[in-house]
Parts: structure tokens; C-alpha cells; sequence
């Protein structure tokens, strides 16, 4: 049977670094908890465990990976609060004012300590790409969310403008040869492709296919046509996109009437059909603010 400093850690690790209660573990161990309470002090000073007091006001109790906690070996009171901080605060990282104001520690002294968890690769620095002269800390196994680093359309705090490009290309072509495609064939398409050196998510993908109507190289096909046209597109589910057809400007020879006439070849001065008596063409003029009238030529 495992000793009760194996079963206490034990237990914490399987709440994925959310912890438990003192209160939840008084209610696990029962009459042993009295007994364990030696342990948790030794667990405590050799950085196996975490202290945390929750917004109610309760203890919470988390476990620290033994590599962890070699780096955490020798650290100070100040350096131990500056790491729980940016363990507390995930993949959003804080600010060095942040930390500042939330510990009260002298910057001189900040500045050291924040260097010390950076040598150990205990915290690492990284910059927003909305704000890149300020550095946020977190956790140094912590990814980053993506609106800090910009996610897959940015490099090196840069957005990647040739890889958007790239990537708008391959899909126009993609959807060009399919005639039809839907949006998890697409998406599925850039996975195997390689052309994305990250996996891109469902919303991302949209993002892009969404990018391009906009644009006006892709159009959304309705539900009714996929139906009829494209049973297997219709199949994969989700959003069914095309080529959108060119939309040319108009020039003066198309807009006037006689541009589309089907009778033009016929039309001519004192005829049956004949400019002066043509009805399209007095509406035409009439709408183009002018005499209806008036001689045209």
C-alpha cells in the first residue's frame, strides 16, 4: 500500500493542476488526515506542493512535478510568489506591473528575480503583438493564447503576409478544380497539404473561406443547389463554397440600351425600329435626367 505522501500526490495530479481543497482533502483521508497534515509541511518545503488561497478564501492544495521542483530547489520567498503568480495566470501572461503592484516587491529586486526564473526555465517572456514593447510572463511550458501571439497568421510577431497569401491561393485552386467544396473538405485539404506548418482549427479555416468572399474570389453556395448539384459536398456537412463569378464594371456601350438591344442590327432613323420612337431608350433618357424629346441626333 502507497505511503500517504504517494497518495496525496497522487490524488492532486489527477485534477490537472487544479488542486483540491483542504477542506476536500479532510473529507478523502477522514481520521488520517491528522497524520498527513507532517507530510503536507514536508511536501511544502521541499516544492512538491503549492498553497494557494482561492476568491472564497479556501486552501488549495497543488502538486509540483519532481523537475519542477528541482528548479524551485533554493528559491526565496520573493521568487516563489513572483512563480505562483504567473502560474496563476495561464497562457494570458501578466505584465511586469502586474506583478509589481500584486507583490509589492521593490523593481530592482523584480528585475532579479524575474531573471533567476528565466536562467532555471522556470517563466518565459513573451511579447503581445498588439503591444510588442511590453513583455508578459507565464509558465516557461506554457503555450501562449492566440491573441497574444497572433496565432497561425503571424511569425515572430510579424503578420506572415506571404503565408495568407499562399494559403488564400491554394484554396481558390482547391475549389476551382472540385468546382464545388465544402468547408471540411477544404479544411481537410489544408491539413494533408502541408502548406500550414500549424494544425489550423474549424474557426480558422472559416476565417480564411470567410476572408475570400469578402473578397469576392469565393461565393457561398445555398443548401438547395448543393443538394442538387453536389450530393457528396452537401454530405460532408457545414458550408459549401464555389468560384464566385466576375463582376465586370460597366462601360457606356453596356449601359446604354442599344448595348444589349436585341434588334439592334434593325434599328435605324425613320424604320419601324428607329432611336427616335424607341421606348427603352426614352426611359433611359429620362432616367439620365434629360429631355426624352429632344433630338438625339
Amino acid at each position: 500500500m502507497s505511503s500517504l505522501p504517494d497518495q496525496l500526490l497522487h490524488i492532486l495530479h489527477q485534477t490537472n493542476g487544479e488542486g483540491l481543497s483542504d477542506k476536500a482533502l479532510r473529507e478523502y483521508f477522514g481520521f488520517k488526515y491528522d497524520e498527513l497534515v507532517p507530510h503536507i509541511n514536508d511536501l511544502l518545503r521541499a516544492n512538491r506542493l503549492v498553497l494557494y488561497t482561492s476568491a472564497d478564501g479556501a486552501l488549495i492544495y497543488k502538486a509540483i512535478e519532481e523537475t519542477i521542483a528541482a528548479k524551485l530547489e533554493g528559491l526565496g520567498p520573493e521568487q516563489m510568489l513572483v512563480y505562483q503568480i504567473c502560474e496563476k495566470v495561464g497562457n494570458r501572461g501578466i505584465w511586469t506591473r502586474d506583478i509589481k503592484i500584486q507583490t509589492n516587491i521593490p523593481q530592482h529586486t523584480l528585475t532579479k528575480t524575474l531573471k533567476i526564473l528565466e536562467q532555471r526555465s522556470l517563466i518565459k517572456a513573451v511579447r503581445s503583438v498588439t503591444s510588442k514593447s511590453k513583455k508578459l510572463y507565464m509558465l516557461f511550458n506554457t503555450v501562449p493564447a492566440k491573441d497574444i501571439t497572433g496565432g497561425p497568421w503571424y511569425t515572430d510577431q510579424e503578420f506572415d503576409r506571404e503565408f495568407v497569401e499562399d494559403l488564400a491561393r491554394f484554396v481558390v485552386q482547391f475549389v476551382d478544380a472540385k468546382g464545388m467544396a465544402s468547408s471540411a473538405e477544404i479544411a481537410n485539404r489544408i491539413r494533408i497539404s502541408g502548406i500550414s506548418k500549424v494544425d489550423l482549427s474549424s474557426e480558422e479555416c472559416d476565417l480564411v473561406l470567410q476572408t475570400l468572399v469578402y473578397d469576392g474570389k469565393l461565393e457561398e453556395v445555398r443548401h438547395q443547389v448543393v443538394a442538387l448539384t453536389s450530393p457528396a459536398a452537401a454530405g460532408e456537412g457545414g458550408k459549401v463554397y464555389k468560384i464566385s463569378r466576375p463582376i465586370h464594371p460597366p462601360t457606356y456601350f453596356t449601359d446604354v440600351p442599344c448595348g444589349v438591344c436585341p434588334v439592334f442590327d434593325k434599328c435605324q432613323q425613320g424604320g419601324v425600329i428607329a432611336p427616335e420612337t424607341c421606348l427603352y431608350m426614352t426611359q433611359w433618357l429620362a432616367m439620365q435626367g434629360q429631355d426624352p424629346s429632344a433630338d438625339l441626333f
